[in-house]
């Protein structure tokens, strides 16, 4: 199956650095002591190994730091892994399999927006909450399961949010937006361009392809109508060159990149075409954040320096709202969880407080922007405004 949408997840911890292989939680439970386990379905083998082990390491983390508070009759946090290869069919596979298990309480993943598409249904049937840390594939909750929470803004809302920032704060006359016929882009550019569409902001739609991309074609196209901003829906892994075709063509004005960009291959590869550059991403700049800064320093004690990356903040954050509920409800229950899960409640993260609405997307969903300044990241300011941020 081809999954371009995995090239965005591969490098969305931006310049943080590889992990190592997947720890054993140090905390032993008393004897007699109620164990809960949550599982986490995601590449544990093949080509994504190493970028399901920061989900892991994440979820793995916050089951630690749970279990370092609780009480002496609370009840103890465990983590099971199943792994999806990152292929449609394991991932329907390990899903039946998290699902058989009754020690089972509720299901972190997938990595891939096509397979965590078709393991919700799965999931769905069986009863099984399930809490989606990182992948923004809108499918993901256009069914309104009910059981399924997803963390991070989904594509479509995060064009939306990316265009209202760009008529705003850019005021553009003309826009051009980019994006391929792969599998991750269109939702993106789609939400962008209705946004613009609703602004009465002139936009040029540029579809071109994944497999045999013209580039220098599609920088043609977009220059065409003589936009003042050119936005990017893809990763930097696969539509990098059309930014260095842009440049290469005399372009010399802004470019607003969805959060596929937000990586290290951007200020490595294309350092020299950047100019004027910006990025959104769902992931906050979490040195500004300073309740998050004790389990930052924590867990990079324990992983390494730069491991709290993108995945491994989300892994960590699904595993803190499981938690939670789990606590309100009192009970081992799937039932019960899945109810409490279903209420209007807010759940505070390491990336940020959230609600949900009844389809399991957030009810304030935002996204951070980013410009590039001395080689590096430089944040902003949000879509929504927050107070989780010192700034």
């Amino acid at each position: 199956m081809k999954t371009t949408r995995r090239t965005f997840l591969a490098g969305a911890a931006a310049a943080a650095a590889s992990t190592g292989r997947a720890l054993a939680a140090p905390n032993t439970p008393a004897p007699f002591t109620a164990v809960t386990t949550i599982a986490v379905c995601a590449p544990f083998t093949g080509d994504q190994s190493k970028l399901g082990e920061q989900i892991a390491n994440g979820v793995r983390q916050a089951c630690t730091d749970a279990n370092a508070v609780r009480g002496t009759l609370d009840r103890s946090f465990d983590m099971r892994t199943f792994d999806d290869q990152n292929l449609l069919a394991s991932g329907i596979v390990s899903a039946g399999f998290a699902c058989d298990d009754p020690s089972i309480i509720c299901v972190i993943g997938h990595l891939s927006g096509h397979i965590t598409e078709e393991a919700a249904k799965i999931y769905a049937n069986r009863g099984m909450p399930l809490i989606v840390p990182v992948s923004t594939f809108d499918r993901i909750t256009a069914d309104s399961l009910g059981n399924v929470l997803r963390l991070p803004t989904k594509d479509f809302t995060e064009g939306q949010l990316d265009a209202k920032y760009a008529t705003s704060t850019l005021k553009p006359t003309r826009v051009s937006v980019c994006y391929q016929d792969g599998d991750y882009g269109y939702g993106v550019a789609d939400g962008f361009s209705q946004q613009m569409d609703a602004d009465k902001v002139p936009v040029s739609q540029v579809q071109f392809s994944y497999e045999k991309p013209r580039f220098a074609e599609a920088a043609a196209k977009a220059l065409l109508p003589k936009p003042d901003l050119v936005y990017l829906a893809g990763n930097v892994e696969d539509m990098g060159l059309l930014l260095h075709e842009l440049r290469g063509a005399g372009y010399t004005g802004q470019v607003f990149a969805s959060q596929g960009f937000y990586k290290m291959a951007t200020l490595q590869k294309y350092a020299t075409d950047l100019g004027k550059f910006l990025v959104s991403t769902p992931l906050p700049p979490l040195e500004l954040a300073p309740t998050v800064y004790r389990t930052r320093l924590d867990f990079e004690a324990r992983y390494g320096p730069g491991t709290f990356t993108y995945l491994a903040a989300f892994g960590y954050a699904a595993a803190q709202i499981a938690v939670a509920a789990i606590r309100r409800t009192g009970s081992n229950d799937r039932l019960a969880l899945l109810r409490q899960l279903q209420l209007p409640a807010p759940y505070d993260t390491v990336v940020g407080t959230y609600q949900f609405l009844p389809d399991g997307d957030p009810i304030n969903p935002n996204v951070y922007f980013y410009s590039i300044r001395d080689g590096k990241f430089r944040y902003e300011t949000s879509a929504v405004p927050t107070q989780f941020l010192a700034r």
